[in-house]
């Protein structure tokens, strides 16, 4: 497959999801919403430093492992 061929599928499907979520309803009323525990956040917003603290530190140990079989192979 070209990369052209891949940046069109990609864009594509890219294109389809952000369409797909502009599609959704809205929020639903006030009415029918879950009653959380007070003085509770959902878990991503505790937690999104080290989220990125991970991948970060995931793409570095990626960017090293690549640079070092760069370096190790035979031109």
């Amino acid at each position: 497959m070209s990369p052209n061929l891949r940046t069109f599928i990609a864009t594509i499907l890219l294109s389809f999801v952000g369409v797909c979520g502009y599609a959704q309803d809205g929020p639903p009323p006030p009415g029918t919403r879950t009653a959380s525990l007070p003085g509770l956040v959902a878990p991503i917003d505790d937690n999104i430093i080290i989220l990125v603290i991970c991948g970060v530190l995931a793409g570095a140990f990626y960017a090293y492992k690549n640079n070092k079989a760069r370096s190790n192979s035979p031109a």
